[in-house]
């Protein structure tokens, strides 16, 4: 796994497996940040990884320009792999050990929602997010009135939904 473009194009990002974690493939995120591309200019960009996993999504926004990331991950060693993926590259972050519905969403352009598979988590976050372009990764088909574009990618399934 590793960075796709930008500042920081090329580094590694130290992996983390579990049971109900996969990191995306550097296959799917390229495809996910091609289709970004038709919607959001990154220079500046507020935005959320609500289940950051190794913060792959969002440490790709701040490679691109992203003014601002906040990582959230429930599980405490996911969050460290965050951080050691971030580490002292940047400064323009934060991070929380939080359930995914009592972290505000409000003030963000882009939310990441990449729960674990075989979840309701992303469509119940969803529902909870009242603003910004959501990307949102799974492993099945969805259907939401707000959905703008839809890929399926192997076993990953993106959608991209504007509120």
């Amino acid at each position: 796994m590793r960075i796709i473009a930008g500042t920081h194009r090329g580094k590694k990002l130290v992996e983390y497996y579990t049971p109900t974690t996969r990191p995306t493939t550097d296959r799917v995120k390229e495809n996910v940040f091609n289709l970004l591309a038709n919607y959001v200019d990154f220079n500046g960009l507020r935005v959320l990884d609500l289940f950051a996993g190794t913060g792959a999504y969002g440490i790709e926004c701040l490679s691109r320009g992203a003014g601002f990331v906040h990582f959230n991950d429930f599980d405490p060693a996911a969050l460290q792999v965050v951080k050691r993926n971030v580490g002292q590259t940047w400064r323009n972050c934060s991070f929380s050990q939080k359930d995914y519905l009592s972290v505000p969403n409000q003030n963000y352009d882009l939310i990441f929602l990449d729960p674990p598979y075989d979840s309701d988590f992303g469509a119940r976050a969803i529902e909870q997010i009242k603003h910004g372009l959501i990307v949102f990764e799974t492993d099945r088909e969805f259907t939401h009135p707000r959905i703008v574009e839809a890929r399926h990618y192997g076993r990953a399934w993106i959608y991209l939904l504007q509120k």
